[in-house]
């Protein structure tokens, strides 16, 4: 699976929040980072397909192999790529007057979990990011680490090939990062996983990450972590968000 931007730009309210974005993702973890206003969330937003660029183009293709034209990279339209999608906003709110319980069962419903195993993989969830005893709670009624949870939930329930995560740490405590965390690192062997932070301080040197560092609207390093010292400094200037 590989997303490919290209040139891409994005305008809000007379100000242009992306300027001529161009990169690409593969399997594995991009982490995503930069100030204020840097356009870090349109970005996420782009390549969810909740909004759509002004200019430029984002494409999603698989590689296919055929016994008889070989191998070839096939584009997915926006409802095969909105299938294999999982999307964490920055504000995530769900459905706040459904119970936990009822809202994660019908979001793998809905995202294709067997019907046979949805009672099975709802309580593994739940049980797993220690949601069980409030699984009869509304979600309006949860607090904002709780709530975040049952966010990261409904985008990783199915284990999607596309994985996008906006400030999914926000609230958690240290334990709940790291169960996150191990969680997207086993998925990152067979999908995309792109995540925003400002958590960059926790960031550690892997050659299996990837830094996007967005400044301006526009992409100022694109690669491994070797930079990571030199960008913190930076980012440390101005604060990040």
């Amino acid at each position: 699976m590989r997303i490919t931007v290209s040139n891409v730009a994005y305008t809000m309210d007379n100000t242009k929040i992306l300027n001529g974005i161009s990169c690409s993702f593969s399997k594995g973890i991009t982490y995503v980072v930069g100030n204020n206003g840097a356009g870090k969330t349109t970005l996420l937003k782009l390549l969810a397909t909740a909004l759509q660029p002004e200019y430029g183009k984002i494409n999603y293709s698989f590689l296919v192999r055929d016994k008889q034209i070989g191998t070839y990279r096939k584009n997915l339209d926006i409802e095969e790529i909105r299938k294999i999608i999982g999307f964490l906003p920055q504000h995530f709110t769900g459905h706040l007057d459904m119970t936990v319980g009822r809202y994660v069962k019908y979001i793998a419903y809905h995202k294709g979990v067997p019907r046979e195993f949805i009672k099975k993989t709802v309580a593994h969830w739940l049980k797993e990011s220690e949601l069980t005893q409030l699984k009869r709670r509304k979600i309006k009624h949860l607090s904002g680490g709780q709530r975040q949870k049952v966010g990261l939930i409904q985008a990783l329930i199915n284990l999607p090939r596309i994985c996008i995560l906006d400030e999914p740490f926000e609230g958690l405590d240290m334990k709940e990062r790291s169960y996150f965390q191990s969680i997207l690192q086993r998925l990152a062997y067979h999908s995309i996983v792109i995540i925003s932070t400002h958590l960059i301080d926790e960031l550690q040197q892997s050659s299996e990450i990837t830094l996007l560092y967005l400044n301006e609207g526009k992409v100022t390093y694109f690669g491994d972590l070797r930079v990571l010292d030199t960008i913190k400094k930076e980012l440390r200037k101005t604060g990040i968000d």
